[in-house]
């Protein structure tokens, strides 16, 4: 009787971890949203101006996907910025993509890989194209000047081409197989 509950509780703990595996595999992943419902990892404040950052993937699995953070794909990346307050026609920002490199001196971390010249919000966006070829760390610096003249700077890390919820799910699998595993075997008994 005491073998029937302790496997009765494995099974129930088993189905346990795979009620949360299967919930989590049925959310939105955390690198794309769609719709306006933007998380705030979405938004970078330059100053005291309050910008939104909307990447884009032209991949049919990215289909309508505003990434942020994590670009699972090598290739084309769109990058928008658009203000959040209204009135900032006048407003000029400037893009600059720069490249993570692998160097001891500390002023040339990053190696500017374009800069696009100052662009009026009057539009009510500002773009950068590049197409990536290597995986890596990269930097999206916005450059805000008001119409009064005054200019404000900030930086906003991505990722490009690690597929971070593959990698997530596939390490999810191996711990459920493990469980499983480990649930299963036989308990060593000495008599």
């Amino acid at each position: 009787m005491l073998k029937q509950l302790s496997i009765s509780l494995r099974l129930n703990q088993i189905g346990y971890f795979l009620g949360i595996i299967v919930g989590v595999m049925n959310c939105q992943p955390a690198l794309a949203h769609a719709g306006v419902d933007h998380s705030k990892s979405c938004f970078l404040t330059v100053g005291v101006t309050r910008l939104q950052i909307s990447g884009y993937q032209f991949l049919p699995e990215l289909e309508g996907k505003h990434l942020c953070h994590f670009f699972p794909e090598l290739g084309q990346i769109v990058l928008v910025v658009e203000p959040v307050e209204q009135g900032m026609e006048k407003t000029s920002v400037t893009l600059e993509l720069a490249a993570l490199s692998v160097s001891l001196n500390p002023d040339q971390v990053f190696t500017v890989l374009k800069q696009q010249p100052a662009q009026l919000m009057g539009e009510g966006l500002v773009s950068i194209t590049q197409t990536f070829q290597q995986r890596g760390i990269y930097k999206l610096n916005v450059s805000v000047q008001k119409a009064s003249g005054e200019q404000s700077q900030q930086s906003f890390l991505f990722l490009v081409g690690i597929p971070v919820t593959k990698i997530l799910v596939m390490m999810a699998g191996v711990l459920f197989f493990t469980l499983v595993f480990a649930a299963l075997k036989k308990p060593n008994s000495k008599t």
